[in-house]
């Protein structure tokens, strides 16, 4: 737990370094490098008790590993997870090296989507560690490779590529078929966001929590999935505090960027009305656009997700968002005063629900006590 700790102290500090000195584009890699790296050693290295899923995916690979790769399969894993794990075996690597591959792929793929989009580097990997997204990749790593792929699909939504986004999101699905939910995110951002239509959505959102039990049946039924899931502890929501703070916490980042407008691009001044309009299909959707809509989203699903703690699931294809659109909707707000108390709020807040979790509730991630692996081997 300490170690954990430590780490986000570590990046609170880079943030305060970030901010007094400007990084130089040249230095920008090796910054990134020196931030991920012991992130990298942690999740690569842990062994098969860190974590709450861990095992299971160790069991896992050890069956799919033995199979031949065209052969049926007996676990009940998506089929693009399937082959990724028959590819690894197939180059003679046992579970570690597999461990170690997809803990590479996770950590390059978030550290390319910090660096390419984010304008605070440390804020971001902050946010990374006391949100538990850290924890989330030594758990759930299988859904963390869909979003993995996920995340290059930026630039389809922002240049209006359907059928290259489309090509993303079913690869994602392939792993984690609840990725499909991701489709979502193109078509809102495309379709020019305003105040009413944002409130809209969200009694949308409410409306179908409402309705929530009968949704589920019809989605269990038209997709065959997860009807084992209806009896247990997803499906039934136990009063877990954790859902209303996380749509606390969701609420407040949107309402930030909601009152502040923060969705229209401070980019393009030019009214699109005084465009031409052969010009007009070439236009790129702003980033604020799109972390707007993903954050609006995260709001929409945690609000449909008072009926059941799994659908927490899906807010995450959402949620990952947060590392960029935090340090993009604080460095918005023009003034000073205000952009410093929100800045303190959030680095605050986010570093105190750590610690609570940390200390009274760590069975959710069960990251610690850690373990390396060849201890636990031996």
């Amino acid at each position: 737990m300490i170690l954990y700790i430590g780490l986000s102290i570590f990046y609170l500090l880079c943030i305060i370094q970030e901010k007094m000195w400007k990084i130089k584009k040249s230095n920008k890699k090796i910054y990134i490098f020196l931030l991920v790296f012991p992130l990298f050693i942690l999740a690569a290295f842990r062994a098969p008790s860190v974590g709450n899923d861990t095992l299971n995916y160790y069991k896992s690979y050890l069956t799919v590993s033995q199979e031949a790769f065209f052969s049926p399969t007996q676990s009940r894993m998506e089929i693009g997870y399937i082959y990724y794990m028959r590819i690894i075996a197939l180059l003679g690597f046992g579970y570690l090296g597999f461990q170690i591959i997809t803990s590479a792929i996770l950590l390059f793929s978030i550290s390319r989507f910090i660096y390419k989009y984010s304008t605070n580097i440390a804020f971001s990997f902050f946010i990374f560690m006391t949100t538990r997204m850290f924890f989330g990749i030594m758990n759930i790593s299988r859904q963390y490779l869909a979003i993995a792929v996920l995340l290059f699909s930026i630039e389809c939504i922002r240049n209006k590529k359907l059928f290259k986004f489309s090509l993303f999101v079913l690869i994602a699905t392939s792993i984690h078929f609840t990725a499909i939910f991701f489709f979502t995110a193109y078509f809102i951002a495309n379709s020019k966001l305003n105040e009413k239509r944002s409130i809209l959505l969200i009694m949308t959102g409410i409306f179908c929590g409402l309705l929530f039990d009968r949704i589920v049946l019809i989605f269990v039924s038209v997709t065959g999935r997860y009807s084992g899931y209806l009896e247990g502890r997803y499906f039934n929501f136990e009063g877990n505090i954790a859902i209303y703070i996380n749509l606390l916490i969701n609420l407040i980042f949107f309402s930030v960027a909601f009152f502040t407008k923060y969705w229209i691009s401070r980019e393009h001044t030019k009214p699109i009305d005084q465009i031409s309009t052969s010009n007009k299909a070439n236009i790129r959707l702003p980033y604020e656009t799109i972390w707007y809509t993903l954050c609006l989203l995260t709001l929409i699903v945690s609000i449909v997700g008072l009926n059941a703690t799994i659908l927490s699931r899906i807010e995450m294809y959402f949620s990952v968002f947060f590392l960029v659109f935090i340090p993009s909707v604080i460095r918005s707000i023009k003034s000073k005063e205000i952009r410093t108390i929100i800045s303190l709020g959030i680095v605050v807040g986010l570093f105190a629900s750590f610690v609570v979790v940390m200390v009274y509730r760590p069975h959710w991630n069960t990251v610690f006590p850690y373990q390396w692996y060849w201890d636990w081997i031996s």
